[in-house]
């Protein structure tokens, strides 16, 4: 959702025009807001998730109140029309101000968007200049009003929860659709006549709203939907909460160049995390130095520090000698790390297994270079980003 309205943003600033005069504004946030030191702007976007308006709850639930579902940092840069997007877990571990540790969505819950605002400042360091927040009901009549979005699913992939349920192929996405496929965090797809749990957290939705983003920008590729611009940004806006000064703002003295973007120009990253367990809930830490240093480069509007290669254990889960020691060599050769090889407690794998901790993406960076194997979560010793177990497949 919180990509969405980064979407409509930039429309906004490209064109020049004051095509979020139909948002509701905030006066309260304000105040919690830092005046930008240069050039760059920085938003604070919030995917609420606020069912007011949602006709299908069903596969929402009809919870009262909102919180923080999707939180991102958008900077944009009027000088040389960049525009990078920092996504953040909601079950980040931070203080909270004046309601001590906690998610950093409970920030919304505890004291709306004025809060959430101070915990992104004061925990990470980032200067927020403006807010917008979008709910449900905006994300779907954006998809809808450009006619839906084309998403690839080498599997067919499913989400009791969140109500999604496609078909292997490119399936054509309406607003409904999209929002189940950008919320779904038990993720599945169909493989090997199975349903496996594929990136079924937080950090995998990320991935696939980043994706969703990527089919939106391709739909905004045609001259029709970029004529339709004002539209369809007008019917976001509708929908949309913004800080007043931003409402009050001169948005054409903000236009700048979204050539870039429509070529794939916005660079996506999400904070590096581990997970863990406190008082007895599933949270998610900051990695460091990563997130350190991916929070520097983004305020520098330079490219996001580059990554250590990751730390693998191989095991044999199959019983075919040398398995291993081959899986090994294909990782190396790929650019991972291996710090050691034996065997599995049990050796009849059918899937190659990679286990990763809870929060990480690391699964699906493996399973994505090998073309094969299934993610599942689990306890990883430290000394390892990743145990991949060998599977019978690997032949």
């Amino acid at each position: 959702m919180a990509n969405l309205v980064a979407l409509g943003l930039f429309w906004a600033l490209n064109t020049g025009q004051n095509l979020l005069s139909g948002a509701d504004t905030d006066e309260e946030v304000v105040d919690a807001l830092t005046r930008p030191t240069g050039d760059a702007l920085t938003f604070l976007v919030v995917g609420s998730d606020s069912r007011e308006g949602l006709e299908n709850l069903e596969n929402f639930g009809d919870f009262g109140g909102a919180r923080g579902d999707v939180i991102m940092l958008v900077r944009v840069d009027p000088v040389n029309g960049e525009a990078r997007m920092l996504s953040i877990p909601r079950d980040l571990w931070v203080d909270i101000p004046g309601q001590g540790k906690g998610k950093i969505n409970s920030a919304y819950s505890y004291g709306g968007p004025s809060l959430m605002v101070r915990t992104i400042q004061e925990n990470l360091g980032i200067e927020v200049n403006h807010y917008v927040e979008i709910g449900f009901v905006g994300f779907q009549e954006m998809v809808d009003e450009l006619g839906g979005i084309h998403v690839a699913f080498p599997y067919a992939a499913r989400d009791g929860s969140s109500g999604l349920d496609v078909e292997a192929g490119t399936e054509v996405l309406d607003g409904e659709m999209a929002l189940a496929y950008a919320r779904s965090r038990k993720y599945q797809e169909y493989r090997n006549g199975s349903w496996v749990s594929v990136d079924a957290n937080d950090i995998g939705r990320t991935q696939r709203q980043q994706e969703v983003v990527r089919a939106i920008l391709s739909e905004l590729k045609t001259p029709a939907s970029v004529a339709d611009a004002g539209d369809l940004t007008s019917a976001l806006a509708s929908h949309m909460t913004i800080d007043a000064t931003l409402a009050s703002s001169s948005i054409a003295g903000l236009a700048w160049d979204f050539r870039s973007l429509l070529m794939g120009g916005i660079e996506g990253s999400t904070l590096p995390v581990d997970g863990a367990t406190i008082g007895g809930a599933s949270v998610v830490v900051a990695r460091e130095p990563d997130a350190t240093q991916m929070i520097a480069a983004f305020v520098a509007g330079s490219a996001t520090a580059v990554q250590q290669p990751l730390r693998v254990q191989v095991l044999n889960g199959n019983g075919v000698s040398g398995a291993a020691g081959e899986m090994s060599e294909t990782l190396q050769t790929s650019g991972f790390t291996i710090e050691s090889i034996g065997n599995a407690e049990t050796r009849d794998y059918e899937l190659t297994t990679i286990v990763v901790p809870v929060g990480s993406a690391n699964g699906r960076v493996i399973v994505s270079e090998l073309g094969f194997g299934v993610v599942e979560f689990g306890d990883v010793d430290n000394g390892y980003d990743a145990v991949v177990i060998v599977g019978a497949d690997a032949s």
